[in-house]
């Protein structure tokens, strides 16, 4: 069997090969004249009209920022206008609306493609509905922070007397957490201990004596007491050279039943 080429196509063939291919990549596709003025639309696919709900005929001759709504973000805009405005591609991720007003996060690629025997430049926009898959970025992003809060706890256990019992390993983000967590929930109770418990911390590294000595200034500025139990031997053994817990007047309990005690 002989087959046919693009070449061999006339050329109402050729746009009716074309427009056939583009209605399948399974993506919104636009193309504007940015010679005309205010860039107008002259083609939009199958596609386009799925992902928007625009038809051919409401949108054509418009600019494409009919697109764009009270939540879009101008600072991604002004990237994209600056790009165009340099004949140069851009890709970003952009809030946009449906034409029955839904958002809808848009994967936006645009292209300058210059047709030669037209002696002009056009821009090629390609759409992709990416709004799942920043509603799941957004999940794991909330519960990877809810994660973080229960584990860094702030229990009252008496009046004026909170205990934050740390738990497994401490880097600098827990440390920056644990300070953030206390000093605002301090900042509400106007507590006057806060009692740290170190009886399930696995490893005494430089980040936790760094953020127990953070948090004792913190609390002292604060006029509240630090107050710190269940520490085990490798603590003062593992202590880093740059902390010097001597200046925070540190009382250090086995238990916090024995700081409680101390308290009363």
């Amino acid at each position: 069997m002989e087959y046919k080429t693009v070449e061999y196509l006339n050329e109402i063939q050729q746009n009716e090969f074309i427009k056939a291919a583009i209605d399948r990549v399974g993506a919104g596709v636009v193309i504007s004249d940015p010679e005309q003025p205010d860039n107008p639309i002259i083609y939009i696919n199958k596609g386009f009209e799925e992902l928007t709900g625009y038809e051919a005929d409401e949108v054509i001759g418009l600019n494409c920022r009919f697109l764009q709504g009270k939540n879009t973000d101008e600072k991604d805009v002004q990237t994209i206008r600056e790009h165009l405005n340099n004949l140069e591609p851009v890709e970003l991720e952009l809030l946009n609306y449906k034409k029955d007003g839904t958002p809808f996060w848009n994967d936006l690629q645009i292209f300058p493609v210059y047709i030669e025997p037209m002696e002009q430049t056009y821009f090629v926009g390609v759409q992709k509905d990416i709004s799942k898959r920043k509603d799941a970025e957004f999940l794991v992003g909330h519960y990877t922070t809810e994660v973080k809060r229960l584990s860094t706890p702030i229990v009252p256990v008496e009046d004026n007397v909170s205990v934050l019992p740390l738990i497994g390993t401490v880097d600098e983000e827990r440390v920056q957490q644990m300070l953030d967590f206390v000093g605002h929930h301090v900042q509400e109770s106007k507590e006057d201990y806060i009692i740290l418990d170190l009886s399930a911390v696995h490893t005494f590294n430089e980040d936790i004596h760094v953020g127990i000595y953070r948090l004792g200034q913190l609390l002292t500025l604060m006029g509240t007491k630090l107050l710190v139990t269940g520490v085990k031997p490798n603590f003062a053994m593992q202590s880093t050279p740059y902390v010097n817990f001597n200046e925070l007047d540190l009382k250090a309990y086995t238990t916090v039943n024995q700081a409680l005690k101390d308290i009363r």
